[in-house]
């Protein structure tokens, strides 16, 4: 019965320390991505297979540190490549992620802590919406392409 009951403990523990990212605007929705503070995986379980993985600069394909380098983040632009010289593919000001490295570029997608929307407008249509607050910007701004 202590066997059941730690792996049960186990299950939660690890349950609630991955952040689930949904479909849509609804709590409910189905589970496209998982996120464990570490890697970005397929679906809502833990053994998903991992799509890529952050190490707080690198955003790399699979779940090694020594996969191909996919985008780097400096804090404000996602850029091609391992290069801080490499294409700025969109940046994000903490509301809205738009192309290019300009404040003034299109804005793709805005998020607002829950939902990640198309445009810029609050009322756009939620395509992805989080159940938690740790995922961090990088990946956001990732989905959103």
């Amino acid at each position: 019965m202590r066997k059941i009951a730690f792996l049960f403990f186990i299950f939660i523990s690890c349950s609630l320390l991955s952040q689930n990212i949904r479909e849509g605007s609804s709590r409910y929705g189905s589970v496209l991505y998982n996120w464990d503070g570490k890697n970005l995986r397929e679906g809502s379980s833990r053994y998903g297979s991992v799509l890529i993985n952050y190490d707080g600069k690198n955003i790399r394909e699979g779940s090694s540190r020594y996969g191909s380098v996919l985008y780097n983040w400096d804090g404000k632009n996602l850029r091609e490549g391992s290069s801080r010289y490499g294409s700025v593919l969109v940046n994000y000001d903490g509301k809205n992620i738009r192309e290019g490295s300009s404040r003034y570029g299109s804005v793709l997608c805005n998020f607002d802590g829950k939902n990640l929307r198309e445009g810029s407008s609050r009322y756009g249509s939620v395509f992805l919406n989080v159940d938690g607050t740790d995922i961090p910007e990088p990946i956001l701004v990732m989905l959103c392409l």
